[in-house]
């Protein structure tokens, strides 16, 4: 009646105690405990963490994660991009471990999934560095992209047509810029060039491009050390004062997202990598 009460592999030890002899049994006790636990450490030491999400963070999610390697050298991490949307599908059928969110998710999205605000970031609007016009509103902003306002003249510029540049429909900063500037539901016909590109692309093509007009992730210094003109809107720069205020219109929320409520390496990279971007000043705004 003993044995049956104890967990099994006492159970079994006490039998081979009876079949062949103290020493020996004990030599077995002693190896079941040690293969009981290497498992887990050897587990932790071969742990992989995949993460994949918006473009835009991605390079943040690279400069912390060597960091985190040199902390941390048995564990492996392999980052994709794929964009916001499929950060938010992926981490919930569970094919990466942490998604990379540059979009507010609604209810629904978020059911199931923990999600982690660490900041803000804005879409910006650049134009061609020869553009003497400093600032648009959006309402001037609206008829750009509607094709009502095909001359910079109409706008206090040069006699030089407006070449309006998108990205393409599916991307998450199509979707957050139609619908700050439009509102949602919006189904009317742009009027506009789209760029299936990077930020790079982006800035190189509207440097070269005169007349033309665009928008993009893209930090202020980045757009300026490529000669390329930050437009105002309203009156207002997207510096990170005005994010944090929300007086810059364009803004969007920075997200990590996992499967659950994350634990082990994975809530240590999320953690980590939440004070790294604070830190690094690199975010309009921690929440």
């Amino acid at each position: 009646m003993i044995v049956e009460r104890m967990p099994y592999w006492v159970g079994r030890v006490l039998k081979i105690i009876f079949m062949t002899g103290v020493l020996e049994a004990y030599f077995l006790l002693i190896l079941s405990l040690f293969i009981t636990a290497v498992p887990v450490q050897a587990q932790e030491q071969l742990q992989k963490i995949i993460i994949a999400g918006a473009q835009s963070i991605v390079p943040l999610a690279e400069e912390f994660s060597t960091q985190f390697r040199k902390q941390r050298p048995g564990i492996e991490i392999e980052i994709r991009g794929g964009g916001s949307n499929y950060a938010v599908n992926a981490a919930r059928r569970g094919e990466i471990h942490i998604g990379l969110s540059a979009r507010s998710l609604s209810n629904a999205e978020r059911a199931g999934l923990y999600v982690q605000p660490f900041g803000r970031d804005a879409i910006i609007l650049l134009t061609h560095p020869g553009n003497p016009v400093r600032n648009l509103t959006l309402e001037q902003i609206r008829e750009i992209y509607l094709g009502k306002i095909k001359d910079w003249s109409e706008l206090g510029g040069e006699k030089k047509g407006v070449v309006p540049l998108t990205r393409e429909k599916g991307s998450a900063i199509h979707g957050l810029f139609i619908e700050q500037l439009f509102g949602k539901g919006f189904n009317g016909q742009q009027k506009a060039f789209i760029l299936r590109a990077s930020k790079e692309k982006i800035l190189r093509t509207i440097k070269r491009i005169e007349g033309s007009v665009g928008y993009g992730i893209v930090r202020v210094e980045e757009a300026n050390s490529q000669g390329v003109k930050v437009l105002g809107v309203g009156g207002r720069f997207p510096t990170s004062e005005n994010i944090r205020n929300g007086l810059y219109p364009f803004v969007r929320p920075q997200l990590l997202i996992s499967r659950e409520n994350p634990s082990g390496v994975v809530g240590e990279w999320m953690l980590g990598f939440a004070r790294f971007a604070d830190r690094s000043g690199r975010t309009g705004e921690r929440p």
